[in-house]
C-alpha cells in the first residue's frame, strides 16, 4: 500500500566517537544505567514507599482522523506521478483493571484508504489496489508488584491488509521508584510479516523477489525523570533489526541506461535502525507548559536524521486546553536512492521512494483539548453494579505538513476519553 506519512569536521577524538551511531547508543545506554544506579542507591532511604494500585476505573479511548496528502514523486510509477492518498482511521483503546495489580488491555482499529498511486501498480485505472482496508488489533496483559514498584506486561497483536499480514509478540518491564518520580521502562517486540508479492503489471512473470517474509526485532529503553515540581526529562534509545523483503514489490525503478525496460524495487534484505530521543517537559506558569523533543537517528541504509518538536499547551480557562505544535526533520538520503533515470541497470539494489531521499520537512498545527471537572456526559449507575460511565474529555488536533520534494498534507483527529467507575 502507498505510506503515509513519517557532516560536519571532526577535530578531537570525542568528536570522531560521537560520530560513529553504534557508539552513540552504547553511550546513551550507560549514561541511562550510571543515573538509574545512582537514583537506586539514593532510593534506599524510601523502602517505605509503594506504587499505586490499580483503580476501579475502566479507561476507554476511542480515536479518529483524516489525512489527505499529494506530490508528485510516486514510487509506484518511479519516482515521477500523484501521491494522493486519503486515510481515515479509527482506533479504540480501553484498559481494563481484573482487580489492584493486575490489568488487560485492547489496542484495536481500522484504516480506509484510497490512493491514486497504488491504483497505478496496473496499466488502467479503478484497479483492486485503488483502495484497501486495514484492520489490527493488538492485545496485552499487565501485573504490577506494588512492594517492588515493578510492572510486568506482555502482549499480541495481529495486523492485515490485502498484500500484507503481520503478527506481533511483545515483553515489558518497567520499575519506578523515588516515591514514583524516576521510571525505567524496557520493552521488546518481534514482528512477522508476509507480503502478497503483487508487481508491477507490466513486469509480471519477468521480475521476482527470493523472499515474501520479514522479521523485525525491536528493543527499547526509556528512562523518565521528574527533577523538580516545574521540570521533567526522559531518554530513551532503541535498537531496530529487520531482515527478509525490505523492499515494495510493486514500486518501479526507471534506469539511464534502458530507458524502456524497468525493474521494480531492490534492497538489501537487513537493516538496523537506531534512533535516540529526548524529551524536556517544563511548567512554565500555572498555566503554560513547554514540552520538547529532539530525536537523531541513523539506519545502515545510510540515512541520518534530526528531529525537533516543540509543543505549548496553554490553559486558557478552566476547561479548555489550546496547545500550537511544531516539528521540524531533515534527513540524508539512503545510499541506494536516485531519482527516477539516474539508476544504473548495473547497480546491485535501487529505490526511487522519496520517502528514502534527502528533504527537510516541517510539521505545524492545533491541539484543543475541551475537558469539564465533571465531565461532558455522566449516565445514571449501570444496572445494579452503582458504576458510571462518563464522558470525560474531547480533544481535536489539525495541522499540516510539507516537506521540500512538494508532499503536501493535511490531517484533522478527534479524541473522546471515556472512563467506567
Amino acid at each position: 500500500m502507498a505510506a503515509k506519512l513519517v557532516e560536519g569536521v571532526v577535530v578531537t577524538k570525542g568528536v570522531l566517537f560521537m560520530k560513529n551511531p553504534v557508539n552513540k547508543i552504547v553511550f546513551t545506554a550507560i549514561f541511562i544505567l550510571l543515573y538509574v544506579s545512582n537514583s537506586l542507591a539514593q532510593s534506599s532511604q524510601n523502602e517505605g514507599y509503594q506504587m499505586k494500585p490499580n483503580t476501579g476505573e475502566i479507561e476507554a479511548n476511542f480515536l479518529s482522523s483524516y489525512y489527505n496528502q499529494d506530490g508528485n514523486n510516486a514510487a509506484v510509477t518511479g519516482g515521477e506521478g500523484t501521491e494522493q492518498l486519503t486515510d481515515i482511521s479509527n482506533v479504540f483503546i480501553v484498559n481494563i483493571p481484573i482487580d489492584s495489580i493486575n490489568s488487560i488491555g485492547l489496542y484495536a482499529g481500522a484504516d480506509f484508504y484510497s490512493s491514486a498511486s497504488t491504483d497505478n501498480i496496473d496499466t488502467y485505472m479503478s484497479s483492486a489496489s485503488k483502495s484497501d482496508v486495514r484492520a489490527f488489533a493488538t492485545v496485552s496483559y499487565n501485573r504490577k508488584n506494588l512492594k517492588a514498584g515493578e510492572t510486568y506486561g506482555v502482549k499480541a497483536g495481529f495486523s492485515a491488509e490485502y498484500d500484507y499480514t503481520s503478527t506481533s509478540f511483545g515483553l515489558s518491564y518497567t520499575k519506578e521508584w523515588n516515591e514514583g518520580n524516576s521510571e525505567i521502562n524496557i520493552n521488546g517486540q518481534a514482528f512477522f510479516d508476509q507480503w502478497a508479492l503483487i508487481y508491477p503489471y507490466e513486469l509480471r512473470g519477468d521480475v521476482s523477489l527470493p523472499s515474501n517474509q520479514r522479521r523485525s526485532y525491536n528493543a527499547q529503553v526509556n528512562f523518565s525523570q521528574v527533577i523538580n515540581r516545574k521540570l521533567q526529562m526522559s531518554i530513551s534509545t532503541e535498537a531496530i533489526k529487520m531482515t527478509g523483503l525490505l523492499s515494495t514489490p510493486f514500486h518501479r525503478v526507471y534506469f539511464s541506461d534502458a530507458v524502456s525496460a524497468p525493474d521494480i524495487e531492490r534492497l538489501p534484505d537487513n537493516r538496523l535502525k537506531i534512533p535516540i530521543g529526548f524529551r524536556l517537559n517544563y511548567y512554565a506558569l500555572d498555566n503554560v507548559i513547554i514540552r520538547s523533543y529532539y530525536r537523531y537517528y541513523w539506519d545502515n541504509f545510510g540515512i541520518k536524521a534530526n528531529t525537533l518538536e516543540l509543543e505549548i499547551p496553554v490553559k486558557i480557562a478552566s476547561s479548555w486546553i489550546l496547545g500550537p505544535f511544531y516539528r521540524f526533520h531533515t534527513q540524508d538520503a539512503a545510499n541506494y536512492f536516485a531519482p527516477i533515470r539516474t539508476h544504473l541497470s548495473t547497480e546491485p539494489y535501487y529505490t526511487s521512494d522519496f520517502d528514502l531521499s534527502a528533504f527537510q520537512s516541517h510539521k505545524y498545527g492545533l491541539n484543543l483539548r475541551y475537558s469539564p471537572l465533571f465531565g461532558l456526559l455522566r449516565s445514571k449507575p449501570i444496572l445494579a453494579t452503582e458504576k458510571i460511565f462518563m464522558l470525560k474529555y474531547l480533544e481535536t488536533r489539525f495541522g499540516f505538513y510539507e516537506r521540500t520534494t512538494g508532499l503536501k498534507a493535511m490531517f484533522i483527529s478527534f479524541n473522546l476519553g471515556f472512563s467506567i467507575k
